[in-house]
């Protein structure tokens, strides 16, 4: 997040002085999928400080591709059509956001389901009550702890992955954008 809020700040200061906006989404999209395919380097024994760098580049590039597309869309409406405008773009950031947690929160399930399958076998005896709480995890043998561990690291791959083609697709959207100069103050 403070990538992605640092990147919209400085573009939206930099379009606001200079007027060009074209190349932001076109960095951030590889930018972006750069820092999602990084955190395929996670494992079980990163630390804390190293997954926050690494999502500091997925945020960024987030960021150069989120607050061009908020300019570009109130430059291009008429004013009389800019509610409407910034409200359809909310709109489909919200369908589009949700959209994206569901599928990709399928594979992260998916993928982690699988693993701790793989590790633990079908049977889920070792859970108590059939719900699993950080309290239960905790409680559980270190081979199931690591299962779990090691389940949330490939659902968290699988994520990037999908990430990084999301991005890919957005990097080759920008370059269709046309950049017209921005109406007066």
């Amino acid at each position: 997040m403070l990538g992605m809020m640092a990147a919209q700040l400085v573009i939206g200061r930099r379009v606001g002085d200079g007027g060009r906006y074209r190349g932001y989404p076109i960095a951030g999209g590889p930018l972006a999928a750069a820092g999602a395919l990084a955190l395929l380097t996670l494992d079980t024994a990163t630390t804390a400080p190293v997954a926050s760098g690494l999502t500091l580049v997925l945020g960024v590039g987030i960021g150069c591709l989120m607050q061009p597309t908020m300019l570009i869309t109130m430059n291009s409406a008429e004013p009389r059509d800019m509610g409407a405008a910034s409200g359809t773009q909310t709109l489909l950031r919200t369908v589009g956001g949700s959209l994206g947690v569901a599928v990709l929160g399928s594979v992260y399930t998916g993928r982690l389901t699988a693993a701790v399958t793989d590790r633990l076998g079908p049977d889920d005896a070792w859970l108590t009550g059939g719900e699993l709480t950080p309290e239960a995890l905790r409680d559980l043998p270190e081979p199931a702890r690591d299962a779990f561990r090691a389940g949330v690291v490939d659902g968290l791959h699988g994520v990037a992955l999908g990430t990084a083609v999301l991005c890919a697709v957005a990097f080759a959207v920008s370059w269709l954008v046309r950049e017209v100069p921005l109406r007066g103050r």
